[in-house]
């Protein structure tokens, strides 16, 4: 393939090599970013990673062009944006910099911790916390049978880090006396079902799992509809000014007698406001979506001030059984699959687009300091300090 020549600015965007063909993963957000890119003036340029961080780090990339996925050496960025879901190497991080005297390569965006560290920081605002669930991490010596005694509907366990529902479960009592059941998904997302008949072995399990990693546990709440699990994924971004704005919200429905909602556990989107009338009725789902867009803004801004510089949160939201509203979880690195179902093909455009729009802000504006962990960030959910530019079609 002969040479190209890049225009200035590249975004470079970090993946998982993945089988198949193009050989990485999140594929369909990276040739939608491309299409979408020329208006900005930004090239997409798309890094696989290794699942061995020790290897090192590829020194080719892949660019979209004329419909299809093409190998280019790996050209200098400014901006990186990382959606490759486990922590980079130091290395790796240093090879991606900016050569040349007085280049920095910034991170579109930071990267949040675990969903303990989460949890902590968002317990500390008194309005967040009235919408979190009860949150401890698992203790193997702790009695299981306590924490069932405390929420009889059942005890929910998920990691501190995971996505996609995956090695999430449920514990509760059998509907045969002195019998306990565990359900929920494995590593591979496939459901499993285990009956146990004594507490000697529901303990067993449960060692056997916290063994291979962190967990959470939490009261079970009963987030459904017509016995199918579901929740509400709100996602704010960032726009072409620096401001957090909320892009949508869409339903994410699990199968009947599943444990999670996720889309890749054979879960279907809805948009959200008639899937939510139908639940709840109309007054109800008005009032349930006002809350999700309240809460939606205050809590970028809270883990801003404590994980640095954020360009998009996914927020999962469930309801329960009365209309009370939970807040699930946090996701720095959120999908997007789910608007694709929305019918609203300007909202799924602008779900791609507000990442390019605020991918030209920071490069325009030169804000060019490494946000992967910083300590301290100043108020970024406004244009504090930042001079206003032109909005390039978002």
């Amino acid at each position: 393939m002969p040479n190209r020549t890049f225009p200035p600015d590249i975004l470079t965007i970090l993946v998982r090599e993945a089988a198949g063909s193009p050989s990485f993963s999140d594929e369909p957000f990276c040739r939608r970013l491309s299409l979408e890119s020329g208006p900005y003036g930004i090239r997409i340029v798309v890094l696989p990673l290794p699942d061995d961080n020790q290897a090192a780090l590829p020194k080719q990339g892949f660019v979209f062009v004329d419909d299809q996925w093409r190998a280019v050496p790996l050209p200098a960025t400014k901006l990186v944006m990382d959606r490759s879901l486990q922590p980079l190497p130091q290395t790796w991080r240093q090879q991606l910099s900016a050569p040349g005297p007085g280049a920095r390569t910034t991170y579109w965006s930071a990267s949040l911790p675990g969903k303990w560290k989460v949890h902590q920081i968002l317990s500390r605002d008194s309005e967040t916390k009235e919408l979190l669930p009860q949150t401890a991490l698992f203790q193997p010596h702790v009695r299981w049978e306590t924490w069932l005694e405390r929420w009889p509907q059942g005890l929910f366990f998920k990691p501190v880090s995971g996505t996609h529902g995956k090695n999430t479960f449920r514990l509760a009592r059998g509907t045969e006396p002195s019998t306990w059941v565990i359900d929920g998904r494995n590593h591979s997302n496939e459901p499993f079902h285990w009956l146990f008949q004594t507490p000697e072995r529901v303990s067993s399990r449960l060692h056997a799992c916290s063994s291979r990693r962190r967990l959470l546990i939490q009261p079970y709440l009963d987030l459904s509809h017509h016995g199918r699990p579901f929740d509400i994924r709100a996602l704010m971004q960032k726009d072409g000014r620096g401001r957090w704005l909320l892009t949508g919200c869409m339903v994410r429905e699990g199968p009947e007698k599943t444990l999670t909602s996720n889309l890749h556990g054979g879960g279907k989107a809805y948009p959200a406001l008639p899937y939510l009338q139908d639940r709840f009725g109309a007054s109800e789902a008005n009032a349930l979506l006002e809350q999700i867009k309240q809460a939606a803004g205050r809590i970028p801004p809270l883990l801003e001030r404590h994980f640095g510089r954020l360009a998009e949160l996914g927020l999962d939201f469930g309801a329960d059984s009365d209309g009370r509203l939970w807040l699930l979880e946090a996701n720095s690195k959120p999908g997007r699959s789910s608007f694709a179902k929305a019918d609203d093909p300007q909202l799924f455009r602008r779900v791609h687009t507000r990442p390019l729009a605020y991918a030209r802000y920071l490069l325009q504006q030169h804000v060019l300091a490494d946000v992967y962990r910083p300590t301290k960030m100043p108020n970024t959910s406004s244009i504090a300090g930042l001079k206003p530019i032109r909005n390039h079609g978002s």
